[in-house]
């Protein structure tokens, strides 16, 4: 992390010789797509299948343009889900099913490299530091048809932080030759390392040092989402 601030002060430094300093605020949120990805799942085939889940994220960032360039740091409230789906079978007749669900609350800060146009449309990539604040787990489903239901919190099986690649694109719209203007955009996030963490039934899917019980082969978990950013912006010129 610290090397990639260095090159963003660097490469501002540099442009700020050719450029015009401009600063922006904004206020934002986004809807995602969101998803948690782990082989182990991947491979369970029927028992549990990975569903559409869906997250929402809000809060305020700050940009420095230097011209075209510039360089970003946000503060976002972000809840990303993941959803799963399973059926048991003996000999091929149906036994049971459930639908279970994972909700992670995170407190995310990118620090994001940008590029824009005359008319305000933009380009922004670089990390994102996550924070996992809590993470809940909840099922139903039924068994030789008996219901059952379970929600426990699983914080203690994530990490508590992550890093992510985030790339973005969209356009700042002006209205008139006002300072505000509304925002349109979009957002793809992709994690490294291993959030570790829970299956789409609940069970520990552990580290590489200590392998879950039901998962003795350790597969890393990362966290994807896309969605539509959107939002209000006030410039500083």
């Amino acid at each position: 992390m610290k090397i990639i601030t260095s090159i963003f002060t660097f490469f501002i430094f540099a442009q700020s010789l050719h450029g015009q300093l401009s600063f922006d605020v904004h206020a934002k949120g986004a809807a995602n797509s969101t998803w948690l990805l782990n082989k182990n799942i991947s491979d369970m085939g029927a028992t549990q299948d990975y569903d559409l889940a869906w997250g929402s994220s809000y809060g305020v960032a700050a940009n420095a343009y230097f011209g075209m360039t510039g360089v970003g740091i946000e503060f976002l409230y972000n809840t990303h889900n993941a959803a799963y789906t399973g059926a048991y079978s003996i000999n091929d007749e149906s036994t049971g099913s459930y639908t279970s669900n994972i909700k992670l609350e995170t407190i995310q800060i990118p620090l994001l490299l940008k590029f824009q146009s005359a008319k305000g449309a933009y380009i922004e990539l670089g990390p994102q530091l996550t924070n996992i604040s809590s993470a809940q787990f909840d099922r139903t489903g039924e068994i030789i048809g008996i219901g059952f239901e379970e929600s426990k919190d699983v914080k203690e099986e994530y990490a508590s932080s992550y890093i992510s690649g985030v790339l973005g694109f969209g356009s700042k719209i002006a209205l008139s030759d006002l300072p505000i203007g509304l925002l349109l955009g979009i957002r793809l996030q992709y994690s490294f390392g291993d959030l570790m963490g829970v299956d789409g039934e609940g069970y520990s899917l552990g580290s590489s040092e200590e392998p879950g019980f039901w998962h003795p082969t350790h597969e890393p978990t990362q966290a994807i989402s896309g969605g539509v950013v959107f939002g209000v912006t006030y410039t500083i010129k």
